[in-house]
C-alpha cells in the first residue's frame, strides 16, 4: 500500500490522504468543515494529468491577520488603550511572512475518468513525489491509461500548422501558447501562479463551433489583490513610519491614488471580448480562444482546419 498525505492550515486545517491498492484507492478529507471519505477503482481511471499551482490561501490567511489587526487597534483607540508598538510591528511582520508561501507552487496530479471528471487530485511536494511515481506506475499496471499530460511537457520538435499566442493580463500574466499539430493541438499556460499544458487531439471535438462576447471574470481577482495590496502596504508603512511620515501628505495622496484605481479595475470586469467555442460530441465547450482584429483571419483558418480534420475522421 502506498500511502501520500497533504496538510493545508488555511484551508480549514484540512487533512487530505490518499492510499493506493492493489486495485482502487481510498480518498480521505477531514477539516473542521468537511470529514469525507471515497474508494476509486482503478478501472474508472483512464487519463492522468498535472499542472503546478500557488497556493493563495496563504494571502488570505495574511489578509485575515491584517484585518484582525486593523479591527483591533481601531477598538483599542476607541476604548482609550493603546497597543505597544512593538505588538504591532511583530504583527506585520507575522502578516508579511505568511505572504511568502503563495510565492510557491505546488505540482498536483489530476485521475480522470472517461468523461474528463477529475476522480482525485493528489498534491505533490518534494517528500512524496517519488511515492506519487509509484503509484502512477501501478496504476498503469492495472488499467490502460489513454493520455497521460504533465506540465513539464514541451512542443514536439515538428512544424504547426497554426501558432496562437495570447497574454492574459489579469490572470496573473498569464502567456498562452496554442500550436495545431497534425492530429492535435497543444495549449501550454505559464503564468505567475500555474503552468499547465493541454493536449486535445481533434477526434474529441464534434466540429461545431460558436462565437460568444464573454467578459473576463479574472478582472475580479485582479481588483480584490490590489486592494489588498493597497491595504497591507498602508499598514505596514504607518506601523513602521507612522512617526516619521507625520505631515506628510505624500504617502497618503498615494494611497488614495491606490485606492482610486479601483474604480476602473471593477469597471474593467465588464469588457466583452469575442471568443470562439469549440465543442466535444456531448455538447460541452471544452476549447476556446479570444478573437481580435489581428488574429480573426488565422482563427477563421484553424476553425477550417479543425472541422476538416473532425469530418475526415467520421
Amino acid at each position: 500500500m502506498i500511502k501520500i498525505n497533504s496538510f493545508t492550515p488555511f484551508n480549514n486545517f484540512a487533512r487530505r490522504s490518499w492510499e493506493f491498492y492493489d486495485d482502487h484507492m481510498v480518498i480521505k478529507t477531514k477539516s473542521l468543515t468537511f470529514d469525507y471519505e471515497n474508494e476509486v477503482g482503478y478501472e474508472k481511471i483512464l487519463s492522468i494529468r498535472s499542472r503546478e499551482t500557488a497556493d493563495l490561501s496563504w494571502i488570505w490567511a495574511a489578509v485575515t491577520v491584517f484585518g484582525l489587526f486593523g479591527i483591533a487597534s481601531v477598538a483599542s483607540d476607541w476604548i482609550g488603550i493603546n497597543i505597544p508598538a512593538i505588538i504591532g510591528k511583530i504583527v506585520v511582520i507575522f502578516a508579511l511572512l505568511l505572504l511568502l508561501p503563495a510565492f510557491r507552487r505546488y505540482e498536483y496530479y489530476s485521475f480522470l475518468d472517461v468523461d474528463e471528471n477529475s476522480l482525485a487530485t493528489v498534491r505533490v511536494n518534494g517528500k512524496n513525489k517519488q511515492s506519487v511515481l509509484e503509484a502512477i506506475k501501478l496504476i498503469k499496471q492495472k488499467t490502460e491509461i489513454t493520455s497521460e499530460t504533465y506540465f513539464t511537457d514541451s512542443f514536439p520538435n515538428i512544424p504547426s500548422f497554426f501558432q496562437y499566442n495570447e497574454i492574459d493580463f489579469p490572470d496573473f500574466l498569464n502567456k498562452v501558447q496554442v500550436r495545431f499539430y497534425e492530429d492535435r493541438l497543444i495549449s501550454v499556460e505559464k503564468s505567475l501562479a500555474e503552468k499547465l499544458t493541454t493536449v486535445i487531439r481533434y477526434n474529441e471535438f464534434s466540429g461545431k463551433t460558436k462565437t460568444a462576447k464573454m467578459a473576463n471574470d479574472k478582472w475580479g481577482n485582479v481588483w480584490s489583490y490590489w486592494l489588498y495590496f493597497v491595504c497591507v502596504t498602508g499598514i505596514s508603512i504607518a506601523t513602521f513610519f507612522g512617526k516619521q511620515l507625520q505631515g506628510n501628505y505624500l504617502i497618503l495622496n498615494l494611497f488614495y491614488v491606490g485606492l482610486g484605481l479601483l474604480i476602473p479595475l471593477f469597471l474593467f470586469r465588464y469588457i466583452k471580448s469575442e471568443v470562439i467555442i469549440f465543442y466535444d460530441k456531448q455538447e460541452n465547450g471544452i476549447f476556446w480562444l479570444t478573437v481580435n482584429k489581428v488574429n480573426r483571419e488565422t482563427l477563421n483558418q484553424i476553425v477550417g482546419f479543425i472541422k476538416g480534420k473532425v469530418e475526415s475522421q467520421n
